[in-house]
This record gives C-alpha cells, sequence and structure tokens, in this order.
C-alpha cells in the first residue's frame, strides 16, 4: 500500500511511524507546510519530501494521513475526497464543527473511507470496561477523567505554536484531548451526551486557547460524566503527562492511576488490582493499522468523522456554556 503523509510536523506523527514501517507498507511522500520536521521524517522513511501539500496531492497513493493546522485540515480533506483516496485525519478534523460536518457529508456523499484516530476505543481500558468484559452500557451511572498533559510551552519547542491560537486551533486542552474521553463516555453508554456545563482558565496572556477545563456531562440515558484536562503538568519523557480516573457502574467501582485498573465488586465487596497499558501514544500505531484492515475488508471507520463531529459538538457547546459562566448548554442528540 502506498503511503501519503500531509504535514509532518505534527507532534503526533512520529507515533504512527512503527506502523508505517510494515512489511507491505510504502511511504511515498511527505510533505511539511511548517518546515520544521520534514528533512529528518524524510530521512527516517527513506521518502521525498515534497515542497507542498499540492505537489504531494498529485501523487500516485493508495491512502492518506493527514497531519495538518486544524484550520487548514478541512481544505486538505475534502480535496482527498474530490479524488476518492482514502484516509485517517487527526482529531479534530477541522477547525469547528460546521467544517467537520461538512466533510463528514462530503465522505458519505462519495463513499469515500475517512478515519479519526479517537484511540481509546483500541484501548486495554476500553477492552476492560467493554460489554465482552461484564459491563453493560445501561450500567454505567458516573464516569469521571482527569487528562492534564505538558505545557503550552511544549507546542512551541515541535514547531506546533499554531495549537495555542484559538483562530488556528479551534480550542485547546478539552479539544485536543478531552475529546477522547467525549468519545469514550458515549461509546462506553451507547447514548449521547446530550447536556453540558463548562468551566475553562487560560493562565498565559499570550495564549488564547484553554490552558485548563472541566466540563460535567449529563447523557441522553442519564448517566453523569466529569471531564478535567489541561496543559498544566511538568511533563518529561518517561513521565508524560496525569492520567486517573473513577467509574461508578452497577457491577463493579472502579479506579485507575499509574499502571493501576483497580476494581472493587458491588456483589461480594472484593477488589482486585490488574496492571494495564494507560499510555495512549501505544495506540496510535494500533489504530492506523485497525484502519488499513477495515478498509481493506470494506467495513466503515471503527471511529470516522460521524463520531468526530458528535465529540465537536459537545465541545463547542461546552465552550460557550464557559463563556456564559457554566450555564448549561443543549446538545442535539441528533448529530
Amino acid at each position: 500500500m502506498k503511503i501519503a503523509v500531509f504535514d509532518v510536523s505534527h507532534w503526533h506523527f512520529p507515533l504512527y511511524i512503527p506502523a508505517l514501517k510494515d512489511p507491505g507498507i510504502e511511504v511515498i511522500g511527505i510533505s511539511d507546510s511548517a518546515s520544521f520536521a520534514g528533512p529528518r521524517f524524510a530521512d527516517l522513511l527513506n521518502c521525498k519530501l515534497y515542497g507542498s501539500n499540492d505537489e504531494l496531492m498529485s501523487q500516485d497513493f493508495d491512502f492518506a494521513l493527514v497531519f495538518s493546522r486544524h484550520s487548514d485540515m478541512a481544505k486538505l480533506a475534502e480535496s482527498l475526497i474530490a479524488k476518492g483516496k482514502p484516509l485517517l485525519i487527526e482529531k479534530p478534523c477541522g477547525v469547528n464543527l460546521e467544517e467537520v460536518r461538512r466533510i463528514r457529508k462530503l465522505s458519505e456523499k462519495h463513499g469515500v473511507y475517512v478515519s479519526v484516530p479517537l484511540i481509546m476505543r483500541v484501548s486495554d481500558l476500553g477492552d476492560r470496561l467493554s460489554p465482552a468484559a461484564g459491563f453493560s452500557p445501561e450500567g454505567f451511572q458516573h464516569l469521571s477523567f482527569r487528562f492534564i498533559v505538558g505545557s503550552v510551552a511544549r507546542y512551541e519547542r515541535n514547531g506546533c505554536g499554531w495549537m495555542l491560537d484559538k483562530a488556528l486551533a479551534g480550542g485547546g486542552s478539552m479539544l485536543n484531548v478531552g475529546v477522547h474521553f467525549i468519545d469514550m463516555i458515549s461509546n462506553l453508554t451507547q447514548s449521547p451526551i446530550t447536556q453540558v456545563s463548562g468551566q475553562v482558565q487560560i493562565y498565559r496572556p499570550d495564549v488564547t486557547v484553554d490552558e485548563q477545563a472541566v466540563f460535567t456531562c449529563r447523557t441522553g440515558s442519564g448517566q453523569i460524566g466529569v471531564i478535567e484536562t489541561g496543559y498544566l503538568y511538568p511533563s518529561t519523557a518517561e513521565d508524560q503527562r496525569d492520567f486517573s480516573f473513577s467509574i461508578s457502574h452497577r457491577q463493579s467501582y472502579i479506579r485507575g492511576y499509574a499502571d493501576q485498573f483497580y476494581a472493587k465488586s458491588r456483589e461480594n465487596e472484593r477488589a482486585s488490582s490488574t496492571a494495564i497499558e494507560y499510555n495512549t501514544d501505544e495506540y496510535y500505531p494500533v489504530f492506523l493499522r485497525r484502519s488499513w484492515a477495515d478498509l481493506a475488508n470494506g467495513r466503515p471507520p471503527f471511529a470516522g468523522l460521524l463520531e468526530a463531529e458528535r465529540a465537536l459538538a459537545v465541545i463547542e457547546a461546552g465552550y460557550r456554556s464557559a463563556a456564559n459562566g457554566g450555564l448549561p448548554e443543549q446538545i442535539d442528540a441528533t448529530t
């Protein structure tokens, strides 16, 4: 399979490289609008660095990966869809809900495969909380997630300073990392989020996206979820983020921290603890391989533009709530 990678100066792109080195996979070229990391990755992948996205678009390839600035994503996706090229596009897939909805409708109209790496769907945690593990969707009562990553300065160091500008990024920590847990709550409960109340905070005066956010959500089935995100952790290579969660289910109460999955049964009040992989970086190549397998077998994306659109609807409503002092906002459940 011939792969084209658009805009490799994205902090997530290196996470996909293990899959791009799989047998039968050939990266025919990359682009780098930021002029930051392109030469290094061209050497690493032994491929050509094209001078522009348009130049790469004109090449012969079977599948595309899109890592552009959020404000550039939708236009690039539209061009690929118009050419009938299947693709994986990093979330949020556009700078706002309107853009994501537009490319979702376009992909459906043209029948083009588009996956979006909402990677909690392929995670160990997702498996542990699935119906196959005994956790029925209707049994969830309350879900709380905290995901605090490194400071805004890391984006500047990695050539992605645009992530601090709302006009280019669309949002901050909740859009960037909270999207995974918005999707996870809806996926676990099999019920859309229909109401959200939000609070956000910005600490650096030159930053226009949320450096901290807390959303309280309610699903259509009545479950309550709390998501806290931030760009506040003193991140290092070996200790990148603060991730913890607690979940109440009719079967068990579950807590997670570090590498521990702690579950206490309601029936016999016994507890057990198991080590699992919470490093979300590990799941990007897993998701890419799943995308290729789904495409080859004629299956729809495991997570795609519809799921991204639904999550973006919640995030935009949460941001509106925050701008109105936290007043609850309704989300159209039919989105």
